[in-house]
């Protein structure tokens, strides 16, 4: 009887999977901008070698905390001698099981979006061409696996999965706490 546990959930789990997934794509909005790309090397490009990083939290750089605010401080990072301005996350924090009041950056909520709180999508814009201007470059600080709760990429583990059986394939897989 035991041994055939394993082999019921896993039956009852390809059902659920299979009966859900029409399902899915409507509950979970459109993933399409997250499916996976062929696998690409990449090479350092020449600008980045031998360049100083200057790191910004865009929220506590200023007292007003946002992009435009950040822009005034451009020459003086200049002078410097820095090359790349690296940004720390600019995309909207989750709420679902936040941290604190406000939350941290790294729990992104829409990689796609802008923190209301730092600007608008146009101020990023216009920060990027200033730090270009002034022959800087911009990286910034994209960290997938420190999605929000709320995010929804989320969804698609969630839905339609009972949390019991979740957390055997979780156990199975290595990859405890994904609930």
């Amino acid at each position: 009887m035991k041994n055939l546990l394993p082999l019921s959930y896993l039956t009852l789990f390809v059902t659920i999977f299979v009966s859900c997934k029409n399902g899915i794509q409507n509950k979970a909005d459109d993933l399409s901008a997250y499916t996976p790309k062929p696998y690409v090397e990449l090479k350092h490009p020449e600008w980045s070698k031998n360049a100083t990083i200057y790191e910004v939290n865009v929220r506590q750089y200023t007292p007003e905390g946002t992009f435009k605010a950040f822009e005034a401080h451009l020459p003086r990072l200049k002078e410097m001698g820095i090359d790349i301005i690296w940004l720390m996350p600019i995309n909207p924090i989750g709420e679902k099981n936040r941290k604190g009041t406000l939350g941290s950056e790294y729990s992104v909520k829409d990689y796609y979006a802008v923190n209301p709180e730092y600007g608008t999508m146009d101020d990023l814009k216009n920060l990027v061409k200033k730090i270009h201007s002034m022959g800087m470059h911009v990286i910034l600080d994209w960290v997938a696996n420190h999605s929000a709760w709320d995010n929804k990429l989320h969804k698609i583990i969630r839905i339609g999965i009972p949390k019991q059986l979740m957390e055997i394939f979780s156990l199975r897989l290595g990859t405890t706490g994904m609930m």
